[in-house]
């Protein structure tokens, strides 16, 4: 496994999926390995805190320089599209173990394909790209235009600079297929994520959609002491703006009796905490384990999911909806396919119509007092079902 952010070094999502998968494979008895680069995240982490994660027993982690070196080797590969400083220490790890597979996830500052440049010319893996964000077809990743609305025609480099972003003068229109071109096969976490990519001219013969999953023991940890004794909905993620927090806070002020409790760390924390300076049903949790954050979910009236950016997954509400917690998101990006896939959750466009869901659920509950929890019988993803598409999507490559 190859990729930016890991562990505690990351911000979560991509690197979730990567640690679960890494476990997944572990269990059935492979050897995994992991590259990632400290200095990526340092370069960009702001006020994100360290994540809370501890590696299990016999993975095996290799962490690029977290110095200044780390640092330099980040900004080299986010401007060159290089591995540049990178390369000698993934290719040392490459060349000392014969991979049957390899398999790129974030590579936004460790050179994108370009670690497959690093493989000895003896050695011939399985290469995999899963696109966990919009990376490849935009340079803040996100596709969230001019820090205003959604990406609808791209103007890459007035955007950049009306976000205070560095421009990347080595994209250009086919750059993301002559680089996926090095992959055997491209996978996508959602429909909607593959086809965004088409969209914007992306083209590759092997591409998958293979949705994440989440462990067969997960619901299993969440911890069962509710976090509030007062009714409340939850919000789970990183503090930044395309996650859209600022919209749900005031909606607070019309339901003084209930709290939400916001779980996650980053640079709008500030911002959202002097929005709600003056709601004292608004709590920020601050940085919390995944067990906590279960446990966060389980005991919630619904989970809230106001992402202003197209999400590619959308763990938080693929883990709310698998413990039972009802999901009101955005009717955009792959959240409409998670709330079909479960059978459940509630869509909406505007903030009025969240305004609406939140006030109904609400009033539905605190008629009925508190609600027995129903685990989905059986979660649409399932580490089982995943394995065993991802091994089928390697084995005729191999």
């Amino acid at each position: 496994m190859v990729t930016s952010f890991f562990g505690t070094a990351s911000f979560g999502g991509d690197a979730v999926y990567v640690e679960r998968l890494a476990e997944a494979l572990m269990k059935r008895g492979h050897e995994v390995h992991v590259i990632h680069s400290a200095g990526a995240f340092r370069c960009v982490r702001g006020l994100h805190k360290d994540r809370l994660y501890k590696p299990p027993p016999g993975l095996f982690v290799h962490t690029i320089a977290s110095d200044m070196r780390g640092v330099a080797a980040a900004i080299w590969s986010h401007q060159t599209g290089r591995m540049g400083p990178s390369r000698s220490a993934a290719a040392k790890v490459l060349s000392e173990v014969p991979f049957d597979v390899v398999h790129l996830h974030n590579g936004s500052l460790l050179g994108h394909t370009h670690i497959f440049d690093a493989i000895p010319s003896g050695h011939r893996p399985v290469k995999l790209v899963t696109a966990h964000d919009y990376w490849w077809i935009c340079p803040q990743s996100l596709l969230w235009k001019n820090r205003r609305w959604v990406c609808d025609t791209p103007t890459c480099w007035t955007c950049l600079a009306r976000s205070g972003r560095p421009p990347q003068l080595w994209r250009d229109r086919d750059h993301a297929s002559r680089a996926l071109a090095h992959a055997d096969a491209v996978i996508f976490p959602s429909r909607s994520a593959l086809e965004t990519h088409v969209a914007r001219g992306v083209r590759h013969p092997r591409m998958i959609v293979l949705p994440c999953f989440l462990p067969d023991d997960w619901t299993a940890h969440a911890l069962d002491a509710p976090p509030s004794r007062r009714p409340y909905f939850a919000a789970v993620g990183r503090l930044i703006v395309e996650k859209n927090f600022q919209e749900i806070v005031p909606l607070m002020r019309d339901l003084p009796s209930h709290d939400l409790l916001i779980a996650g760390s980053g640079p709008l924390a500030p911002s959202l905490r002097k929005l709600a300076m003056n709601l004292r049903n608004v709590k920020f949790l601050g940085q919390i384990s995944s067990e906590k954050v279960a446990g966060l979910l389980r005991g919630a009236r619904a989970l809230l999911v106001p992402s202003l950016f197209p999400e590619t997954f959308g763990y938080v509400a693929a883990e709310a909806m698998a413990l039972g917690t009802p999901v009101i998101a955005r009717r955009l990006g792959a959240l409409p396919e998670l709330v079909s896939a479960a059978g459940a959750g509630i869509l909406y466009d505007s903030p009025d119509e969240l305004r609406a869901h939140m006030h109904a659920l609400a009033a539905g509950e605190s008629n009925r007092g508190p609600r027995e929890q129903q685990t989905l019988a059986s979660p649409p993803w399932s580490e089982n079902a995943h394995l065993e598409q991802y091994m089928q999507l390697i084995e005729p490559l191999r």
